[in-house]
């Protein structure tokens, strides 16, 4: 064999696990879609019922119920308002769920809102087709209140981190009563951190509690904080109801930098730092 050809076949074979660990990274605004389109292949390289797309290729599979609607005040005959970045949103008029099957899988996490006038649900499936282990399942309550021209006026975000890569998305409810707004595949749910002494300055041999309150993007966030003084770890302290906190009564006299990084499956990692001082 010559040494050519044994280089191609070794470069092949690099490239095989890349390629086997491919996964859906997408954000799916169902812009581009018309009222009352029926999505078909928008997303996965073809065109919707009414001709519009090809859309961007994610290679997401909708049933065939699955359509857009676009809201009344931008030319359609959708009842709602407030909808995410304006754009169309995903809805069905006949039997009681949409599932969408990622080619690829989802891995990390997703995220996505929701407008209900009846109580409906998002189950996370394994497998393609809503087949397979059931990874994640949320009720999705009614949400809408103070709607006064559009029945749908209010949008809630639902996050669902991942610890296993997920074949299959359904939404159920009532047909015509929920409404699905720009879905995030395959990215960790955003969160944000926030840092607070329980008192600065503070006086030598004083404790001083330190507390991170951590929030992420339509779900409870799951994970730990890691707490540091002056570069050394002091704590790693799992978050409960979102919040994570840590006691240091040994700080020396002057300014020491504290810093908290929360880390979670399916949650993006974020850090903040404070300079306490002590007398």
């Amino acid at each position: 064999m010559s040494s050519s050809r044994i280089r191609f076949i070794a470069l092949f074979l690099l490239l095989l696990p890349v390629l086997s660990e491919a996964q859906t990274n997408a954000i799916v605004t169902f812009g581009g879609l018309k009222n009352l389109e029926f999505i078909n292949q928008f997303y996965d390289g073809g065109k919707g019922s009414l001709g519009s797309g090809p859309g961007p290729n994610f290679g997401l599979q909708f049933t065939a119920n699955a359509q857009t609607i676009v809201s009344a005040g931008k030319g359609g005959s959708g009842n709602f308002i407030n909808n995410p970045g304006g754009y169309p949103v995903m809805f069905f008029q006949t039997g009681q769920n949409i599932t969408t099957t990622p080619t690829n899988g989802i891995q990390t996490a997703l995220w996505f809102y929701y407008s209900a006038i009846q109580s409906g649900a998002v189950t996370v499936y394994a497998g393609p087709n809503g087949t397979g282990n059931i990874l994640a399942s949320v009720t999705l309550t009614p949400n809408n209140s103070g709607c006064t021209t559009y029945k749908l006026c209010v949008w809630s975000a639902v996050g669902v981190p991942l610890s296993a890569t997920a074949g299959s998305i359904r939404f159920a409810g009532v047909p015509d009563y929920l409404a699905i707004g720009t879905m995030h595949l395959g990215s960790a749910l955003p969160t944000s951190m926030v840092l607070v002494p329980s008192q600065n300055p503070s006086v030598q041999g004083e404790p001083v509690t330190f507390t991170a309150t951590v929030t992420a993007t339509g779900t409870a966030p799951v994970g730990s904080v890691t707490f540091k003084a002056a570069n050394k770890v002091v704590g790693v302290v799992p978050v409960a109801g979102g919040v994570a906190s840590v006691t240091l009564s040994s700080l020396k006299t002057g300014s020491t930098q504290i810093s908290a990084k929360f880390q979670g499956t399916g949650f993006a990692t974020i850090a903040k730092g404070l300079v306490q001082v002590v007398n």
